[in-house]
């Protein structure tokens, strides 16, 4: 299993709402016929950085988290391949990137796997 998580900021100007239901009914969809099991977006709600006894406000954090789950590595590449290069996968990329801004994108398995970064 592997969870890649995108962390972002919507564009000023874009209708948060229904930016994230797009992202959460047609992304979702798209991604599940790439083997995606399961894609949500959080909100951030509170945070700290430091620890449980000398914790810090939180600034400059993303304020969204969408989630996406993988049974392996080959749906995620083929679902961005996808994305950049089928017309239709194309203009749902180019609508997702330009509502948001300060992206990364971060792949995560168990602790105890071992994954090939080129993968």
């Amino acid at each position: 299993m592997i969870r890649v998580v995108h962390l972002f900021d919507v564009k000023r100007g874009v209708a948060e709402r229904d930016f994230i239901e797009w992202l959460d009914t047609g992304l979702s969809a798209a991604a599940k016929r790439f083997g995606c099991s399961d894609r949500s977006t959080w909100l951030l709600a509170d945070g700290f950085e430091g620890s449980y006894t000398h914790p810090r406000p939180v600034h400059n954090r993303p304020k969204y988290v969408n989630e996406a789950y993988w049974p392996d590595m080959e749906g995620p590449r083929a679902f961005r391949e996808w994305l950049t290069t089928d017309p239709d996968g194309r203009a749902m990329h180019d609508r997702w990137f330009s509502c948001v801004q300060n992206h990364t994108v971060l792949r995560y398995v168990r602790g105890w796997a071992r994954v090939d970064p080129d993968e």
